[in-house]
């Protein structure tokens, strides 16, 4: 015979609960309770561990990715600064030899 386990309580309140004990913080687990309770009170019970532990890891592989992003948004700022001074500077060097061969070109002649 099969045991049938406790009805388990879906209420956002729950989830934030069961979501915080996973490890996420208050503040993630509040908002994503609330998102996931609809879903949540449709599912079988490994469905809903599933879910629940699936939500956990993947709010920690984004905390960890926003840290990285803000490293390599840094980068790429520092990079389109200097690539800004590498277009000055090739604008700068065009103009000078543009005036260099407007003054050295022989002048064209005439002829009647």
């Amino acid at each position: 015979m099969r045991r049938r386990s406790p009805k388990r309580d879906d209420s956002p309140d729950a989830l934030r609960g069961e979501l915080e004990r996973l490890g996420l913080s208050a503040g993630d687990a509040a908002p994503l309770a609330e998102r996931l309770v609809q879903l949540a009170s449709e599912l079988p019970e490994a469905e809903y561990r599933a879910l629940v532990e699936g939500v956990v890891l993947g709010t920690r592989a984004g905390a960890g990715q926003a840290e990285e992003s803000s490293g390599i948004q840094n980068l790429l700022e520092d990079f389109t600064c200097e690539l800004k001074k590498l277009d000055e500077g090739l604008k700068l060097l065009t103009a000078y030899l543009t005036r260099l061969r407007d003054q050295t070109a022989e002048p064209t002649r005439t002829l009647h």
